[in-house]
């Protein structure tokens, strides 16, 4: 699977005793850690495909090596985690350089744990074993969430040696004793919570979420293990949910009637109920880093995170379930991307058919012309007018349509198509060139097991008018607004929606939304002034919010 990450033949193994690869770590390029990060992921390959003893001296270096690479884990993390609109090679490279450290130190320690088992009695690591089986149960874990950023599903291999390992702890009745897994470490952690937190998290990993926010529930899960608590026996007034420790898959909901040797029963009435008071505590106005929320958490989004978060871990009788079925469908739908990209295409349509079209812009090639000739060659007119108009300005896709409901579309595309595809980004779509354009936001991806994508769309019904926006520092009817923190003041184009009966809505660029700023909205035969209000939703590159109309 990482087979980029070319073995060393000829040096000096570093990984050969605790003293080299101590010496070897100091010598690491301390100004490019990723770099840095790629050399002890090759070495670590080494390790494991060594064939060598699994001896006490060996897991030493590995446990060494695992603690002095965290920190430059941990910054890649957070370069990729900062970044989400990097493109796609550097995603790919930074996000398998990072899972390449997390499988194969998580493979090392896997398989000083099997050799343990196979020959507990002659083992001389069985001091650390309890140590070993916290950070592999943690380093599954992670190899599950880096993988739901992916939008991935988990193989059921992996999960039942997951599951294994948690049944290892429990044989040898450790499972519950709390110690730092890292010496950097904030708290102490178990064996059972590590495995509780990746459970909790599995239902979350449905592709309904960004990366930034799976983290983010990640990171609230680290200082919860108070609230939920894993059991043999099963109270129906508190288990919700179970995992069958003999089966490769993470938390299902309980089966009423069914009880074998092999579940274990969450409990989730706690944590539900805590979730439910940080939700109190910030409408009474608390700030959310003092709730353990974290300095990445806003308001108001906010706010449906924890909604999707609690009703993921809801008792199934209580959780909201889809109001509008979908149903099987075909077609072909016309798909634009992006704010900016939606705003000119239907711009340029309109200009088209009201007979006003003027191209006002120049390409590349005409801008080189006027350099060279002071204006625009004949070839270089005609090459631009024999290009197909989505090539010109707005590249289209075509989606292949699989179900539908009022709310609602299901899209099927192959692993290579439309890489651009994540969770949050708006689009337009409609079934033919003659059709108005709809607005749709991707709200859930899930890879198939036949190499395809399912892309789940939510469908705003109502259609979009194009506006324009023009930001008002002084309004006439006698108030300011201080925004000295934009300094773009250029009109902007935006998008409504005239017949949404739930109010006034606009589409916009994130960075030109501040509460209580004043816009001059213009329309092809009026104009007014708009207040903006509260943000309702935003994602890749468009917020919406709800304005106000002020003269």
């Amino acid at each position: 699977m990482f087979g980029f990450f070319k073995r060393k033949k000829d040096d000096e193994d570093p990984l050969s005793d605790l003293k080299t690869v101590s010496r070897w770590m100091q010598e690491l390029p301390a100004g490019d850690i990723y770099s840095a990060q790629e050399q002890v992921v090759q070495s670590l390959i080494q390790f494991n495909h060594a064939g060598l003893g699994m001896s006490k001296e060996r897991l030493q270096v590995l446990m060494h090596l695992d603690e002095h690479a965290r920190d430059m884990q941990f910054s890649l993390c957070g370069q990729y985690l900062r970044n989400p609109r990097m493109s796609k090679v550097i995603e790919s490279r930074l996000w398998t350089a990072i899972h390449a450290f997390y499988w194969e130190i998580t493979r090392g320690y896997h398989a000083f744990l099997m050799d343990f088992v196979a020959n507990p009695g002659g083992s001389k690591i069985q001091a650390a074993v309890p140590t070993i089986t916290a950070r592999a149960v943690r380093g599954f874990s992670d190899i599950f969430k880096w993988r739901y950023f992916r939008y991935e599903k988990v193989e059921e291999k992996l999960w039942l040696r997951f599951h294994n390992l948690y049944r290892i702890s429990e044989f040898d009745g450790f499972q519950n004793n709390r110690f730092k897994l890292y010496p950097g470490d904030a708290s102490p952690s178990s064996c059972t919570e590590e495995y509780v937190q990746a459970l909790l998290l599995s239902p979350l990993g449905a592709g309904s979420l960004t990366p930034r926010q799976i983290e983010m529930v990640d990171h609230w899960l680290d200082n919860w293990s108070e609230h939920t608590t894993l059991d043999t026996g099963f109270d129906g007034e508190r288990h919700f949910y179970m995992v069958d420790t003999s089966k490769g898959q993470g938390l299902r909901h309980i089966r009423p009637g069914v009880n074998e040797p092999t579940f274990r029963y969450l409990a989730t009435d706690k944590v539900l109920e805590h979730l439910r008071q940080i939700e109190r505590a910030l409408k009474s106005g608390a700030a959310p880093v003092t709730l353990g929320l974290g300095e990445e958490f806003r308001l108001p989004d906010g706010y449906d995170l924890l909604e999707y978060v609690a009703n993921e871990w809801a008792p199934a009788s209580e959780r909201e379930r889809r109001v509008s079925p979908r149903q099987p469908a075909q077609g072909r739908w016309e798909v634009l991307r992006d704010l900016s990209s939606i705003c000119n295409r239907m711009r340029g349509e309109s200009e088209i058919a009201s007979g006003q079209s003027s191209r006002q812009t120049l390409s590349p090639e005409e801008i080189l012309d006027i350099k060279l000739y002071g204006f625009v060659t004949e070839r270089t007119k005609t090459a631009y007018q024999q290009r197909p108009q989505e090539q010109r300005e707005f590249p289209l896709e075509r989606w292949p349509l699989n179900d539908r409901s009022e709310t609602g579309l299901g899209i099927i595309l192959q692993a290579e198509e439309s890489e651009w595809v994540k969770v949050g980004k708006l689009l337009a779509l409609r079934m033919d060139p003659g059709d108005i354009w709809h607005l749709a936001i991707i709200r859930r991806l899930t890879r198939l097991d036949n190499n395809q994508r399912k892309v789940g769309l939510q469908t705003l019904n109502s259609y979009a008018q194009l506006v324009q926006l023009e930001q008002e520092q002084t309004h006439e009817l006698g108030y300011s607004v201080e925004d000295g923190g934009y300094g773009n003041n250029a009109p902007s184009m935006g998008l409504i929606f005239p017949e949404l009966e739930q109010g006034n809505f606009v589409i916009l660029e994130p960075a030109r939304y501040a509460h209580g700023r004043v816009y001059r909205m213009m329309l092809p035969n009026s104009e007014r002034y708009i207040r903006l209000e509260a943000a309702q939703d935003k994602g890749d590159g468009w917020l919406m919010a709800t304005y106000t109309t002020v003269g």
